[in-house]
């Protein structure tokens, strides 16, 4: 799983199966990206064509065309109007350019260690299915998996554009792609709300909650039973006691 983070806002990249085709979801159309690592991988295959970070961000510029009728309207309707402007109108700069670049190379360097027609993708399952049921971090079933995950801390001052740029990036993506031949719902990036107070539980149910918008699921109501809560304490002291040793 790979997360783009910031104050206030995580996104992630995974992938998940499912019986059930959303009308929002998109059929996978697979392109060879020239990229030798990235060969026969339907996961970076079925995601849009390599493009120049520049070219690719030049489609992220938008603005407002003010139609004759706007510029004879009244002073007070016209203030109203420029005061949208902010909400329409994107420039990208040079740290757009670098930002969809590095998110291009993290998002599809993130598939490369779990392709599904290796098996790379069922050992990082097994194995995370193993450290839930020993509740043991350093567990595994299979040693020589390699996770070639990726992550990114956005970092400035509020109200500067983090999230716009994020959203605005990430918007030339579809959301979920659905591999017909492999029946797997592919969730390239999900935008989640981080909890005030950092809370574990409040996190996952806004996993789960942003995961049941995309897929038309309710994830988040078998939160609640018996076994998840279950996991979700045993994944919290693994946590506490991971940080508590990071500090010894």
């Amino acid at each position: 799983m790979t997360i783009v983070s910031h104050s206030r806002l995580v996104y992630l990249v995974m992938m998940r199966s499912n019986f059930l085709m959303h009308p929002l979801k998109v059929q996978a159309v697979y392109q060879d990206t020239n990229v030798p690592s990235y060969k026969d991988n339907p996961f970076i295959e079925a995601l849009p064509p390599l493009l120049e970070a520049y070219s690719q961000t030049r489609h992220l510029k938008s603005g407002y065309i003010p139609s004759l009728e706007d510029i004879n309207a009244s002073r007070v309707i016209r203030s109203h109007s420029i005061a949208r402007l902010s909400d329409e109108f994107f420039q990208p700069l040079n740290n757009h350019i670098l930002l969809t670049e590095r998110i291009s190379l993290m998002i599809r360097g993130g598939y490369v260690g779990r392709n599904p027609r290796t098996g790379d993708l069922q050992k990082h399952l097994q194995n995370g299915y193993e450290r839930i049921q020993k509740g043991d971090l350093e567990a595994f079933r299979f040693e020589t998996v390699k996770s070639t995950a990726q992550s990114m801390v956005l970092i400035g001052c509020s109200g500067h554009g983090k999230t716009t740029s994020l959203i605005r990036t990430l918007s030339s993506y579809p959301q979920v792609i659905y591999h017909s031949d492999l029946n797997i719902e592919q969730v390239v990036y999900l935008k989640i709300d981080c909890s005030h107070n950092g809370s574990l539980k409040e996190i996952c149910l806004n996993f789960f909650r942003a995961l049941d918008q995309v897929l038309d699921t309710i994830v988040k109501l078998l939160y609640y039973s018996y076994k998840i809560r279950k996991k979700l304490e045993i994944t919290h002291r693994l946590s506490r006691s991971t940080i508590l040793y990071a500090y010894v």
